[in-house]
Parts: structure tokens; sequence; C-alpha cells
């Protein structure tokens, strides 16, 4: 995996407000980057965090949600890490946003706004869930098609 570097990062309490929380961080932390990258994070960082609040159970000790952002030579790396959920492995299975599935479209867009992501579990079972994106400018092909190409579990 590429390197990244300047970590910028927030834990933030786990409510409905949570989203607009880290759009606002990201907000901050990208204001002098590419309007692209930046348009990008927001809607990324507002899909993970909303997953983190909708999906992974809550509990004593599990009211938090990190939000991190590296950068690196050619894309920014955002990571969303939660309390992880009782599944043994971490998954990330995005849909084609043309899918009449109910759950999984968020994490097409996801994927179709980066050129890498991913999940992986970590210590105490926390799972962090991250897409490195760049400007449209350096991107080519049809990402929605190639979604599954560029994304994996880790």
């Amino acid at each position: 995996m590429p390197d990244v570097a300047g970590w910028k990062g927030t834990t933030l309490r786990r409510s409905a407000k949570t989203p607009r929380q880290a759009r606002q961080a990201v907000r901050l932390w990208l204001a002098d980057g590419h309007p692209t990258v930046r348009s990008n994070a927001l809607l990324v960082v507002s899909e993970l965090v909303t997953n983190v609040v909708v999906h992974v159970p809550a509990g004593v000790q599990r009211d938090w949600v990190k939000v991190r952002l590296g950068f690196a030579d050619d894309f920014v790396r955002l990571e969303v890490t939660d309390p992880g959920t009782a599944t043994p492995e971490p998954s990330f299975r995005p849909v084609q946003m043309d899918s009449l599935e109910s759950s999984g479209r968020g994490l097409g867009l996801v994927a179709s706004l980066s050129v890498r992501c991913g999940t992986q579990r970590i210590k105490c079972g926390h799972r962090v869930v991250w897409a490195d994106l760049t400007a449209a400018e350096a991107t080519t092909g049809d990402a929605s098609a190639e979604w599954f190409v560029l994304c994996h579990t880790t």
C-alpha cells in the first residue's frame, strides 16, 4: 500500500450529527485542496460515517467513530475507524449503482469515487474502512464499472 503522511484526525461521539461533524472536519482539512478531491472526500466521509452510525452496534465504549485524512504525493487517504462488529472478518461489499439491492449502494459510490478502497480489522476488533481519492483529472476510465477491481478487503 502506498505511503501516506501528514495525518489529520478526530474522534467524534456517535450520534445523528456525526456525519455532519465529519464533513465539517474534512472540509477544514481540505480547505486549500483540489475542489474535486474535497467534494469527493465529503461524499465518501459522509457515507462511511453514516454506515457506522446506522450499522455498527452501539453500546458501552462503542459511542465513537474516528476520522483521519492522510496525504500522499498523488492522492489523499480517508479512513473511518469504528468499534467493529461481531463478524470476524471485515466486510466491504459495494453493489453497482443500478442494483436493486437495498444495501451497499453507498459503498458503490465510495468505490466509484476512489482509486483504491477497502477495510481491515485492527486491534481490539476495531475496523478501519479507507478510500484513496485523487483529483478527477488524474483518473481515467469508467470508475463505476471498475469498482470491483479497485476495491478489496485486506
